[in-house]
């Protein structure tokens, strides 16, 4: 099994043939990039450069131009790394060219990871831009544009090509992209609303945590009581920065894991033993509002939200 999380068992090619449509010459291998959906884009240039990418029944070079009408075709050999098309129900907020902003649900992986290959987001948005199990080629190469965790739920953008995949992620570096989360905390917390500014790194502990560090990455984390119950309160988080397990490491910090985390719950952090993974599949963290320019989707959290 590759370690990027591809497989080589799911998708074949059929015939691969896959009749060029483009506004104006293009490099086969950025066309491939964009279109050739189930390799991965670092797989790409691999393949051309083993030939196993033809134009117009020759093989096909990396620098050559592709021209709408042309006909390409894969050799099913040449797919050794491949993610699979799976047609899933997705909850679509909003799409256009450039732009999908989906609903993830919790305990769905985003990408295809050891041995969980079935239902992934990407998977089903393989699918929705064309691609089947016998399909290798669709109309546009989904690129999440940030991160959510398995266990957590709620909004996620998706970048349709590689110029706006790199535009989001600039916007999200310059606070351009406004995100909010809600989250169901263990405990009462103290005050109405505060700012958590400590930077993340490595747990020295537990590597697979994030921890506040010293020389860490900066992460800023505001929050405010939305609600509180008996032994635990609702909260909705601001971030101005988007660190791995940021929302998660920073709560717990506070003495306040997030209901059913157990990477980082307090009784986890006191036991002496390290989790060798995130064995969480369903944690009370969800992204509810996504702000991108005049784009602007919501989600409510979830019926029982944080409750079980």
């Amino acid at each position: 099994m590759p370690r990027d999380g591809t497989s080589t068992a799911c998708v074949s090619a059929g015939d691969g043939v896959h009749v060029v449509t483009s506004a104006s010459p293009v490099r086969l291998v950025d066309y491939a990039k964009a279109h050739l959906v189930v390799v991965p884009v670092s797989q790409i240039g691999p393949l051309i450069a083993r030939g196993g990418l033809h134009i117009a029944d020759r093989v096909g070079q990396m620098a050559e131009l592709a021209r709408t009408g042309d006909v390409l075709r894969v050799a099913p050999a040449a797919l050794l790394e491949v993610i699979a098309p799976q047609e899933l129900a997705l909850h679509v907020h909003h799409e256009d060219p450039e732009l999908l902003v989906c609903e993830k649900p919790a305990g769905m992986h985003v990408h295809p990871i050891g041995a969980h290959r079935e239902a992934t987001l990407l998977g089903g948005l393989l699918w929705r831009s064309g691609a089947r199990p016998d399909i290798p080629w669709g109309a546009w190469r989904p690129s999440p544009a940030h991160r959510l965790d398995r266990a957590a739920s709620g909004l996620i953008a998706i970048a349709k090509s590689a110029a706006f995949h790199d535009a989001i992620r600039r916007q999200f570096a310059t606070g351009g992209i406004a995100r909010r989360y809600h989250a169901m905390v263990r405990g009462q917390l103290a005050g109405d609303a505060g700012t958590i500014d400590a930077p993340l790194g490595r747990d020295p502990a537990f590597d697979y945590r994030r921890a506040i560090v010293p020389g860490g990455q900066p992460a800023v984390t505001h929050w405010t009581v939305i609600a509180r119950h008996a032994d635990r309160t609702l909260v909705e988080l601001v971030l101005e920065t988007g660190r791995t397990h940021q929302i998660r490491a920073h709560l717990a910090s506070l003495g306040h894991p997030i209901i059913g985390d157990t990477l980082y719950a307090l009784d986890v952090r006191t036991a002496g033993h390290a989790p060798g993974h995130d064995a969480a599949q369903v944690i009370a963290l969800h992204a509810t509002e996504l702000r991108l320019h005049a784009v602007v989707c919501r989600s409510p959290p979830p019926d029982g939200f944080g409750m079980a």
